[in-house]
């Protein structure tokens, strides 16, 4: 398809992308490595500062594009080899193996009820979140599909209970499987979707243009940052937003993960980790932080008024339209702001509260504030796969690890390879109304190249 083009990243940006592209007539292929489109939209529970449902929000944008006819999803696939060749691009992916038939499947979830193994979710696990070894990525996931984890059919599972771990016989050798409970499962509703045997594809295309959005991720606290790795009351921002999410481990019940209980009063720390040395926190302002826990207290409030909330801030960031007016919704509500910096936190063994020690920015004085559950804005970092992509792609990554523009002001969107654009958070931290006018930018300029 030599009028093709090549969106890789399917998150909010690449999927409007995508659909823009489409609609002016132009076969689109959406590559993710991932095994649903979405990105991290799909996990939040509200967007601000409207405080929309975002997944009421992205799944029709979502569905729309798994049956939009010029759009092609492949998910659970990388980009390994890009070659310029005649003005346009020959790309090599592969499309590794999720064991389940994607012509078979329809996320029955008989599969999912036979897996006789939990483990923790990646995302959710510090506050309590689990998923079987054969799971789908979330109840909205396109496609609407199973995946099975590859330590399942491996054997490394075997001491935790994986009913194939203590197979002798190596699965891809194999066509059938009297052993595995989703196999048996799957017999049971005559569908046969889950294929243990399944291997990797290599897929080839021909396309004029590419455009990458990779988007971001949340950072990881480094080691024990204010009590991080020590305390389990403890969380990230990103871990927040799961734990309000009705769609989360909790069913959207705020809960302390050491106990249960509903918390009373929370806490959240902006810029935790902010400048430290390299490799242990984010030496830049991410931009989004405050308005993102801005919108978690709003939340927490009409969850429950009563809930104790304060946010401690260096520098408050309220940049974009109404982000002003929604951070003075937060004050109307009740929520403390301190300009203050905390160093310190310490755990009460009895009662398993923590009191958090700082420096009140105002005052000068050291001071001490005792909650249920702190939640620290960590900040915005890169996809941890950019430098790959990067390499394949022949572009270049800033100091920093985002995607380098070609010129911010006359080359905008653009890389220093013709044919090859950016949007999203494949050129820095961004929110979701900003992504999805560079991804229709981007789609334009990758449309419109002869």
């Amino acid at each position: 398809m030599r009028d093709a083009i090549l969106i890789i990243g399917g998150g909010i940006a690449g999927i409007n992308c995508a659909l823009n592209a489409a609609r002016y007539g132009t076969k689109v292929y959406l590559v993710d490595d991932t095994a649903s489109i979405g990105g991290m939209m799909a996990r939040l529970d509200k967007t601000f500062p409207t405080n929309d449902c975002s997944i009421c929000i992205e799944a029709p944008q979502m569905y729309d594009t798994d049956n939009q006819e010029n759009i092609e999803i492949l998910t659970h696939t990388e980009v390994r080899k890009v070659k310029a060749k005649n003005g346009g691009f020959d790309i090599r992916l592969v499309k590794r193996p999720k064991y389940v038939d994607e012509e078979k499947c329809t996320g029955c979830g008989a599969c999912v009820e036979a897996c006789p193994v939990s483990i923790p979710d990646e995302m959710d696990g510090k506050i309590g979140g689990k998923r079987k070894l054969i799971s789908m990525a979330f109840p909205q996931a396109v496609p609407n599909m199973v995946s099975l984890d590859p330590a399942c059919r491996s054997g490394e599972m075997q001491d935790a209970g994986a009913c194939i771990g203590g197979c002798a016989v190596d699965c891809s050798q194999c066509r059938e499987c009297p052993i595995a409970l989703c196999v048996k499962a799957c017999e049971k509703e005559g569908k046969n979707a889950v294929t243990l045997w399944q291997s990797a594809k290599n897929v080839k295309l021909e396309v004029k243009s590419i455009v990458v959005a990779t988007g971001i991720d949340a950072a990881r606290p480094a080691g024990d940052l204010l009590g991080y790795d020590l305390y389990d009351n403890v969380i990230t921002g990103m871990q927040f937003e799961r734990l309000m999410n009705a769609g989360g481990p909790t069913a959207g019940e705020i809960i302390r993960p050491s106990d249960g209980r509903h918390a009373r009063r929370i806490a959240w720390v902006q810029c935790a980790g902010r400048g430290l040395a390299p490799g242990k926190g984010v030496p830049y302002c991410s931009k989004i932080c405050c308005m993102i826990a801005t919108k978690q207290v709003i939340i927490t409030k009409e969850h429950d008024a009563a809930v104790e909330t304060t946010v401690f801030y260096n520098d408050l960031k309220a940049y974009g339209k109404n982000f002003w007016g929604f951070y003075q919704k937060a004050v109307d509500a009740g929520v403390r702001y301190i300009r203050g910096r905390p160093y310190e936190v310490q755990e009460n063994p009895e009662t398993r509260n923590l009191v958090v020690r700082y420096e009140n920015l105002e005052t000068g004085k050291i001071e001490t504030h005792e909650v249920d559950l702190l939640v620290l804005s960590t900040g915005i970092v890169p996809n941890e796969r950019n430098a790959k992509l990067a390499k394949v792609l022949g572009i270049e990554l800033d100091h920093l690890g985002y995607f380098k523009e070609k010129d911010p002001l006359t080359a905008p969107l653009e890389t220093s390879v013709p044919g090859i654009y950016l949007c999203g958070g494949a050129t820095g931290p961004i929110d979701i109304a900003e992504s999805v006018v560079q991804a229709c930018a981007a789609g334009m300029k990758a449309v419109l190249r002869p």
